[in-house]
């Protein structure tokens, strides 16, 4: 009436099978571990370089801010009458044929 139903042991078919499953799924396991690892350093290195770009950026922008306040014309002005300048009325220019005017500089006398 019972039907026995006895199990045999695995061959070695079935057991070189599962071996074989076994490292394959352990080295894909361990081969996505090392792309996280890897992906995760990158991403902070990343990090770290925007953040050193937008620090660059910052200064860049203030040394360009502070270079547009120093080229204003009325400051400029302000700081030569401070050092005692006065604007050059007579300018000669060296060249290798000799000394030049500059041009549309030949009917001004000297005024200083």
């Amino acid at each position: 009436m019972g039907a026995s139903t006895a199990t045999s042991p695995p061959s070695r078919r079935d057991v070189a099978y599962a071996a074989c499953l076994a490292l394959v799924l352990g080295i894909g396991v361990l081969g996505v571990l090392l792309l996280n690892t890897a992906m995760q350093q990158q991403a902070r290195q990343l990090t770290r370089v925007q953040q050193h770009i937008a620090a660059l950026t910052e200064q860049a922008q203030l040394l360009q801010a502070d270079v547009d306040r120093n080229r204003d014309p009325q400051l400029l002005a302000q700081r030569a009458r401070a050092l005692h300048l006065r604007p050059a009325r007579n300018v000669l220019f060296l060249t290798p044929a000799g000394v030049s005017r500059p041009r549309g500089a030949a009917g001004r006398g000297h005024a200083g």
